[in-house]
């Protein structure tokens, strides 16, 4: 490394990337500085990416670095070809003389910049005394099928009931930096409070944060998200709103948040009916016909179709238990409405006026 340090710096070709590396850091000696400042004088162009690069670095390096994730992100930031490759490339082509006798093209002038780019993350991210730990630490997925549940209990505690065909995204560091998670479907969570780190659910367009309570999600892709309050208190928002936007749900308050990124509370609204699902049993009161399609899709497979649009803005208020027959499920649900339905393999059409088949 000392013969690296020492080696003098031609103006017309571009540093090394370990030179560069020690540059960004901060670590260089004081006539490679200075020789690398000269270099950049005469490269404006490269000067502006490399203090780019500069900022990039020492962001990921002031909290726990996900060096894979930085690297691609470098890489699609300049468009290139994967970096090693680049690397590579380069190298090759400055141990061959870069083309000539004169100074380097533009493009292989980029290309070293850009491979630099790896070595600059790397290096001031997992230098001595970094902490590598959200590198290593993997992201868990829980996932549910068809009809089915799962019971996923946290490190912090908390403890978390899938519906089916429901997902759940829990960093590799969570309960570290904070206590994060992804949600796409339905859940049923029985958070353990902590002031000092809010427990927040990122859930489609909407976010819930707890302020120590139990409550229920439900959501689906372009529908609302529904919140039920048990207890304690939580804030549901949009994910576009500032962290105090949005509204106070408190126990028995239900938050809907509308695709378009309103939140309507309602106060005192939640019956146990709302947990229900969390049993096995489904009970919809007043529910919108897309709602249901929804939760029949999850639970049964069955995809409901309907031969006018308008009539899945008609309600339905039944219950039903996960164990029924489809056919059985879908009777109650045409009889509820004054409708009918035709059943194709997995797909069941709703009908106006029409005898169910």
């Amino acid at each position: 490394m000392s013969d690296e340090v020492s080696r003098p710096i031609d103006p017309k070709k571009a540093p090394d990337w370990e030179v560069l590396a020690r540059y960004v850091d901060g670590e260089s000696p004081a006539d490679e500085a200075a020789r690398v400042d000269q270099w950049m004088e005469t490269h404006p162009v490269d000067k502006t990416l490399l203090e780019q690069l500069n900022v990039h670095a020492k962001l990921e390096a002031s909290a726990d670095v996900d060096v894979e994730a930085a690297l691609r992100r470098v890489q699609a930031r300049f468009n290139q070809a994967p970096v090693s490759s680049a690397a590579e490339r380069t190298r090759l082509r400055l141990e061959r003389g870069g083309g000539g006798t004169g100074s380097p093209s533009r493009v292989v002038v980029s290309t070293l910049v850009l491979a630099a780019a790896a070595a600059i993350i790397a290096f001031v991210a997992l230098k001595p005394g970094s902490s590598p730990k959200a590198a290593a630490a993997a992201a868990k997925v829980y996932a549910t099928g068809t009809g089915k549940r799962d019971s996923v209990h946290l490190a912090d505690g908390s403890r978390i009931v899938l519906g089916p065909e429901s997902r759940l995204t829990v960093p590799g560091d969570f309960g570290t930096a904070g206590r994060a998670v992804s949600l796409e479907g339905d859940a049923y969570f029985d958070v353990k409070h902590d002031g000092k780190k809010p427990f927040t659910v990122k859930v489609g367009t909407a976010v819930v944060e707890d302020v120590g309570t139990t409550f229920t999600i439900e959501s689906d892709p372009n529908e609302t998200t529904t919140v039920a309050v048990m207890s304690g208190v939580v804030r549901l928002r949009a994910a576009t709103d500032a962290p105090s936007g949005g509204a106070l749900l408190n126990a028995g308050d239900r938050g809907v948040l509308s695709p378009n990124g309103e939140v309507h509370a309602q106060k005192q609204a939640v019956v146990a009916d709302d947990s229900a699902w969390t049993t096995g049993k489904l009970v919809f009161r007043d529910a919108p016909l897309s709602r249901v399609a929804g939760e029949l899709r999850r639970w049964y497979g069955i995809r409901l179709g309907f031969a006018d649009s308008t009539l899945k803005r008609r309600t339905v208020t039944t219950s039903i238990e996960a164990g029924q027959p489809i056919d059985d499920v879908l009777r109650i649900v045409s009889l509820s409405i004054g409708m009918s339905f035709d059943r194709q393999g997995d797909t069941a059409t709703f009908h106006a006026g029409r005898g169910s088949k």
